[in-house]
């Protein structure tokens, strides 16, 4: 399993709480008390929990493989 590198700049993956798709965004910066990640799409920017947060190469197991066609 692919380690979730936790720095500014950094891709990943999250699942919002409104939906259950996963998106892929970009770490701007974290809060300070360092539980929270600012994530910044092209739907905007969102504090999202570290729970939520993936890896960018983890694919979670509710979605199809992009590859199968």
């Amino acid at each position: 399993m692919p380690q979730l590198d936790l720095r500014p700049g950094a891709r990943v993956r999250y699942s919002p709480a409104h939906s259950d798709e996963w998106r892929e965004g970009k770490l701007v910066k974290n809060s300070v008390n360092r539980e929270e990640w600012l994530v910044e799409n092209r739907f905007g920017r969102f504090w999202l929990h570290v729970s939520r947060l993936r890896p960018p190469e983890d694919k979670p197991k509710s979605q199809p493989d992009d590859d199968a066609a």
